[in-house]
C-alpha cells in the first residue's frame, strides 16, 4: 500500500512545484533543485505491491518518503499562500513587500534543502535497510490492456439466484398471505443478498404486480427523516415543501400514499433491530392487498425479528460447480474457457470457498492478465486460509495489490464516501482530478482518462455500476462495503484519508483527506488546527446554516483546502474572503440566499471544477474569464454571462469542459469564442426571443458534443421549430429539448444531424399531436427517449433510425400505439415503458413476440424520473 501512495504523492508534489514556480520568488532555485532530483529519482523510489510490503523495513522507509513528501507540499503551499496574502487583493498584482518575504524566502530555501538532504540520505540508506526495488515487478507493466464488454447491470449476478428468484417470487412475493409479509435474507457479506433482491425488485413479474415499488440502503448509518424521504420520492414526487417536514409530517404523507396501494419496498443492508422496530410502525397499518418488504441483513436475529412467523431465506454458499461457471462467465463473458485453462481455473474458483464477491474479484485479476498457464497456476496455487471471513480479506487483498500504481489513489478514495453512498460518475471524476490522481495522456482529455481508470476499476469488479446512461456510459456507480472497509484499512495508517461518521473531539483527524456524516459546522467549529488536511468532503443532512464566523474559523484552521464539498449545508452567504482558499481546486456549495458569487472568487487561480447551487445568482462576476484553469462550471438556474471586456480577452477558458446552464442572451460569439474546448453545455431561458443569437452561434463550438436546451417556464414566447442542421455544433452526438413547446415537428431537421447519437423529448419538447421521423434521418441515432408529451401519433419512415438500440417513453398517455416499424429494426435491443396505456403496452408485447429474444422489453409504472436505469 505505501509505495502506491509515495509514488502517487512524488509525482503530485513535482507537478506542484513545476505548476506553482512562477509564485516561488526567492526559493525557485531550491525549489528546481528539489524537482529535478525527485524526476530523477522517481522511478526508483516505485515498487510493486506484493507480499514483500509487509516487511516492517520496507513499511517504514515509505512512511519516512510519504512524511518528506507531506513536509514538501506544506511548505511549498504555505510560501504560496503567503505570496499571495503580501500581494494583497489582487492575485495578478506585481507589488510585493520585499522587506516581508525576504526572511520567509530565506527560511523556506533553508527547508527545502533541509527536504532534499533527507530525501537523499533515506535512499542512500536504503541498501543497507535491506530494502530491493526492481523494476520488473511493476505490476502495470504486465498488464492486457482491453476493453471487454460488460455485462447489463442486471445481468451481473450469481448463476444460481435465478432459481432462489424465482422460488422467492411464487412463494413469498405473488403467492402467500394477501396481508402485508415481510421477506428476510440472511446471509455474510459478499454472498449475494443484494444482488438476489435487485434481481427479484426488476423481475418483469414483480414489476407487473407491484406497481409501486421503492429501494432503501439502510447501513449501518441511517437517518429516519432520509429513509421518508427516500421513498416518497420514489412512489412520488418529492416537493420541496415536503423536505423541510419534520417525520411525523412525512409520515402521514407516505400512509395516505400507500394505503391502498399494492407495494414493493426494499431495505436493503440492515444492521440494527432499532431501525425495524421504527419502520414497522409506519407499514403495520397498512396490510392488505398483499403488500411485500424485502429485508436483506447479515445478523440473524434482525432476520428473525422483522418477521418471526416464516423463517428467513438463509444464502447458501456456491457449489464448485456453480462457483467455476460463474468465474468462466466473468472471465469470458463472450465465449468459453480454453480447454488448457480449465483445470486451473476449477482450482482456482474452488479456492474462493462458494464466496460470489470472492470469485468475481478473482475473476477481475483474471481478466487483466494474459491468460496463460503460467499465471492461471500462480494463483491456483497461492496459498489462502480456510475460515470464509479470512477467505474474503484475503482475496481483497489480492485484488488490490494486483492494481497498477496509478490506480490505486483512485480505488482508495472510495473510501471517503459514507456506506452504500451512491456516487455520481461526473462529481468522482471532477474530484480525481481536482485531487491530481489522473496523469496526463497524449491526444486524450483529462476527463476521458479518468473515465478509463473508472471503466477499469469496474471491470476488475472493484466497484459496481449502480446506474447507466441510456447511451451505455456510467451515470454513478458504488462500492461493496467489505471493499469499502479495504480502502479505509489500507488508506487511514498512510494519511491517505480517514471517514467519520460522528464527531470525536480527542482524536483529530491525521489524514490528507477527510469525509464525515455528522454536522459540518460542529467539526469547522470544536476542531484543532488541520493544516494537514487538503480535501473536506461533507456528507448527510445538516439542517443549519454555515455563517460567517464558520466560514472565518475554515480560513485559519483548512487555509490549504484543495477540496471543498459543502453540499450538505446551506451556506448564508458566500463571503469577499473565500480567495484565501488560494489552493482550492474543487469548490462545491449550496445557498438559498446568496444572491452574488464575490469577485474575489476569481482569485482562485488554482479551482477546475466550482458548482454552486443558488437559485438567485445570476451574474457570476466578468473577472471569471481570469479562471483559465476552469474546467467544470455548474449553476443551477440561468447565468447570464458577459463578453470578456477588453483587457480580459487575452484570458478566457480555455480548458472549461462543461457549462451549465447559461442564458440564451449570453450565447454571445465574445463568449462561445473564449470557451473553445467546451464538451458539454446546457442553456435555459427565453429561446425564442434570443433563438437567432443562440443558433448563430452554437455552430462555432467545434468540440461540443452534449447540448440541453431548457426554456424557461416563465417565457411568454414558446418556441416554433427548429433551424437547419447547420447551425448546431458539427461534432453534436446528445441532444436534450426540455420546455421548448415547439409547434412544427422537429424530427425533419434533428433527423438530418450525422452524429447524433442520444436524443431526448422531454416536458412539453414539442406541442403538436403527431411525431414523424422521415426516410433516411438519424443514420447514427442509438437512443430516443420520449417523456411526458402529448403525442397521439408517431411514426418511423422506412430506412430512417437504422441504428437504434434503445427506446424509453415514458407518461405519454395520449400515444395510442408504437410504430409498427420498430419490429423491423435490426438494431433495436431495448424498450422501455413507464406508466404506458393499454394499447400502447400491447403494441409493446406484439413487438417483443416479432422480435423475439433479441429485443428487452421492460414496463414500470413507478417513474424513474431521469428516465436511466
Amino acid at each position: 500500500m505505501a509505495d502506491a501512495v509515495v509514488g502517487f504523492l512524488l509525482q503530485n508534489l513535482t507537478n506542484l512545484l513545476s505548476q506553482e514556480a512562477v509564485l516561488l520568488d526567492g526559493v525557485e532555485n531550491e525549489v528546481r533543485s528539489l524537482s529535478d532530483w525527485l524526476k530523477l529519482n522517481l522511478s526508483n523510489l516505485r515498487t510493486s505491491g506484493g507480499e514483500h510490503h509487509e516487511q516492517d523495513n520496507i513499511q517504514e522507509f515509505f512512511s519516512q518518503i510519504r512524511n518528506l513528501v507531506h513536509a514538501a507540499e506544506d511548505v511549498v503551499d504555505t510560501y504560496v499562500v503567503n505570496v499571495v496574502q503580501q500581494r494583497g487583493e489582487n492575485l495578478f498584482g506585481k507589488i510585493v513587500s520585499i522587506f516581508v518575504q525576504l526572511p520567509t524566502s530565506h527560511r523556506v530555501a533553508n527547508e527545502i534543502i533541509g527536504i532534499k538532504s533527507r530525501f537523499r540520505e533515506i535512499c542512500e540508506n536504503r541498501e543497507r535497510l535491506g530494502i530491493s526495488l526492481p523494476r520488473d515487478h511493476i505490476p502495470s507493466e504486465d498488464y492486457v490492456l482491453q476493453k471487454r464488454k460488460r455485462l447489463p447491470i442486471e445481468e451481473t449476478g450469481v448463476v444460481r439466484l435465478d432459481s432462489e428468484a424465482k422460488m422467492l417470487i411464487n412463494e413469498r412475493l405473488i403467492g402467500g398471505r394477501s396481508q402485508l409479509d415481510i421477506v428476510p435474507i440472511v446471509g455474510m457479506g459478499g454472498i449475494g443478498k443484494t444482488t438476489l433482491a435487485r434481481k427479484i425488485y426488476n423481475d418483469p413479474t414483480v414489476t407487473d404486480c407491484f406497481k409501486v415499488r421503492a429501494w432503501f440502503c439502510v447501513s449501518q448509518e441511517y437517518s429516519l427523516t432520509e429513509m421518508l424521504q427516500s421513498i416518497i420520492n420514489s412512489v412520488m414526487v418529492l416537493t420541496e415543501e415536503m423536505k423541510g417536514m419534520t417525520d411525523d409530517e412525512l409520515v402521514v404523507i407516505l400512509c395516505n400514499y400507500l394505503r391502498n396501494s399494492r407495494y414493493l419496498i426494499v431495505f436493503d443492508d440492515v444492521w440494527e433491530t432499532e431501525f425495524w422496530e421504527e419502520s414497522s410502525k409506519i407499514f403495520a397499518a397498512h396490510n392488505m392487498h398483499s403488500s411485500r418488504i424485502i429485508v436483506t441483513t447479515r445478523i440473524t436475529g434482525v432476520a428473525l425479528q422483522v418477521n418471526p412467523r416464516s423463517p428467513p431465506h438463509d444464502m447458501r454458499f456456491l457449489t464448485k460447480e456453480e462457483s467455476w461457471v460463474l468465474l468462466s462467465k466473468k472471465v469470458f463473458p463472450e465465449g468459453q474457457c480454453p480447454l488448457e485453462l480449465e483445470k486451473l481455473g476449477r482450482k482456482i474458483a474452488a479456492k474462493c470457498g462458494g464466496l460470489p464477491l470472492a470469485i468475481v474479484l478473482l475473476a477481475g485479476i483474471l481478466t487483466k492478465r494474459e491468460k496463460t498457464i503460467r499465471f492461471w497456476d500462480t494463483v491456483a496455487s497461492r496459498p489462502f486460509r480456510a475460515e470464509p471471513e479470512n477467505l474474503c480479506f484475503q482475496i481483497l487483498a489480492l485484488s488490490y495489490d494486483d492494481l497498477p500504481h496509478h490506480l490505486r489513489p483512485c480505488f482508495l478514495y472510495f473510501g471517503i464516501f459514507p456506506e452504500d453512498f451512491e456516487i455520481h460518475a461526473g462529481d468522482l471524476i471532477r474530484l480525481w482530478l481536482a485531487e491530481g490522481f489522473i496523469q496526463k495522456r497524449d491526444g486524450m482529455i483529462a476527463e476521458a482518462v479518468a473515465e478509463e481508470c473508472l471503466d477499469d476499476l469496474i471491470d476488475r469488479n472493484l466497484i459496481q455500476v449502480a446506474r447507466k446512461k441510456f447511451d451505455g456510459g456510467i451515470k454513478s456507480c458504488r462500492i461493496h462495503d467489505l471493499l469499502r472497509d479495504l480502502c479505509i484499512k489500507k488508506a487511514c495508517p498512510e494519511k491517505f484519508l480517514e471517514f467519520r461518521k460522528q464527531w470525536n473531539s480527542l482524536s483529530p483527524a491525521n489524514s490528507r483527506r477527510l469525509g464525515i456524516l455528522f454536522n459540518p459546522r460542529k467539526y469547522i467549529s470544536c476542531c484543532p488546527s488541520a493544516s494537514n488536511l487538503r480535501s473536506l468532503l461533507c456528507f448527510g443532512l445538516d439542517e443549519g446554516k454555515l455563517s460567517l464566523n464558520h466560514w472565518k474559523l475554515l480560513y485559519k484552521y483548512f487555509k490549504l483546502l484543495r477540496v471543498l464539498d459543502l453540499w450538505a449545508v446551506d451556506v448564508d452567504t458566500i463571503p469577499s474572503e473565500i480567495d484565501k482558499f488560494i489552493c482550492l481546486r474543487y469548490l462545491r456549495l449550496k445557498s438559498q440566499k446568496a444572491e452574488t458569487l464575490p469577485t474575489s472568487i476569481c482569485n482562485l487561480w488554482n479551482l477546475e471544477s466550482l458548482e454552486v447551487k443558488a437559485p438567485c445568482i445570476e451574474r457570476p462576476p466578468l473577472n471569471i474569464w481570469k479562471m483559465r484553469q476552469l474546467r467544470h462550471l455548474n449553476f443551477n438556474g440561468q447565468v447570464v454571462l458577459r463578453d470578456p471586456a477588453k483587457n480580459l480577452r487575452d484570458h478566457g477558458l480555455p480548458n472549461l469542459q462543461t457549462f451549465s446552464s447559461i442564458s440564451p442572451d449570453s450565447c454571445t460569439a465574445g463568449v462561445f469564442s473564449s470557451m473553445p474546448n467546451l464538451f458539454k453545455l446546457g442553456i435555459y431561458g427565453d429561446l425564442q426571443k434570443h433563438k437567432q443569437l443562440v443558433f448563430d452561434n452554437l455552430s462555432k463550438l467545434n468540440c461540443l458534443k452534449i447540448l440541453k436546451l431548457v426554456r424557461d417556464r416563465r417565457s411568454k414566447e414558446m418556441m416554433t421549430s427548429l433551424p437547419s442542421r447547420l447551425q448546431f455544433p458539427p461534432k453534436l452526438t446528445k441532444l436534450t429539448l426540455s420546455e421548448t413547446k415547439l409547434s412544427v415537428d422537429p424530427m425533419e431537421n434533428l433527423g438530418q444531424l450525422p452524429n447524433l447519437q442520444v436524443l431526448t423529448l422531454k416536458n412539453g419538447a414539442y406541442r403538436g399531436s403527431e411525431l414523424y421521423c422521415p426516410r433516411d434521418s438519424f443514420p447514427q441515432l442509438r437512443v430516443l427517449k420520449l417523456v411526458n408529451l402529448g403525442i397521439s401519433k408517431w411514426e418511423i419512415s422506412r430506412d430512417s433510425m437504422k441504428s437504434l438500440k434503445s427506446v424509453f417513453i415514458n407518461r405519454c398517455g395520449s400515444l395510442k400505439s408504437l410504430p409498427s416499424s420498430l419490429q423491423e429494426l435490426s438494431s433495436l435491443q431495448e424498450l422501455e415503458l413507464c406508466w404506458p396505456n393499454a394499447a400502447v403496452a400491447e403494441c409493446a408485447k406484439g413487438i417483443e413476440i416479432h422480435k423475439g429474444k433479441g429485443l428487452k422489453l421492460r414496463m414500470y409504472h413507478a417513474e424513474d424520473k431521469d428516465g436511466e436505469q
